[in-house]
């Protein structure tokens, strides 16, 4: 982790302006042609909910503006971000799992699944709860929503980006994905959040090339 130098950073009156904002989160949705990740876990028995995770993630970490974080009214840049997200239980409750970011989508989809194995047994919200080199996802693979609102405590020290996958749907013979992305508004602009969208488009048309 690296703090950077508020004085030279070409955003710091963007920062300014929006650290204190009560809720300085924009969420932005957007559908993604998941098309080729569909083909991709079928033809390799592997997770669609993981996969999908796995693009993001890499997505994610690619766009600098998604490694920052506000720590204590400073800005820290970190190396490699990973993510939490939910998971249904048995009982139809929800908790929280943890995923280590990997740069192999196999060895991520493996270790994805043990790690909701074992995160199911525990039901926990508490997990990685004092990090904030992570990015929250969500899943909610029983709509095709077109917006999202999370839940949140109005805290503007928060900073972790917040994402949700949705239900896919067919659109003109295309296998079209639900994303929302909820960024921190001193942090990132919708500029970063577009560059993110490409990056994660990419990285889905070139599954097949891993």
């Amino acid at each position: 982790m690296n703090y950077l130098d508020l004085e030279s950073w070409k955003r710091r009156d963007t920062f300014e302006y929006f650290k204190d904002f009560e809720d300085p989160f924009f969420n932005l949705t957007a559908p993604v042609d998941a098309t080729p990740l569909y083909g991709f876990v079928k033809r390799h028995g592997l997770s669609f909910s993981i996969v999908s995770l796995f693009c993001s993630l890499q997505a994610a970490n690619a766009i600098p503006e998604f490694r920052l974080r506000n720590v204590d009214g400073k800005v820290a840049e970190f190396e490699t971000i990973d993510a939490t997200q939910t998971i249904l239980n048995d009982d139809e409750t929800f908790s929280f799992c943890y995923f280590q970011n990997h740069s192999d989508v196999f060895e991520f989809e493996r270790n994805g699944r043990e790690s909701v194995k074992k995160y199911k047994t525990q039901k926990s919200f508490d997990v990685e709860s004092e990090r904030v080199d992570l990015i929250y996802y969500s899943v909610i693979p029983w709509i095709s929503f077109t917006s999202f609102k999370h839940a949140g405590r109005l805290d503007n020290r928060q900073s972790v980006p917040r994402m949700v996958f949705g239900k896919l749907f067919e659109q003109n013979g295309r296998m079209m994905l639900p994303h929302s992305v909820e960024v921190h508004h001193a942090l990132a602009d919708g500029l970063h959040v577009g560059r993110y969208f490409e990056s994660l488009q990419t990285r889905i048309d070139q599954l097949d090339e891993l």
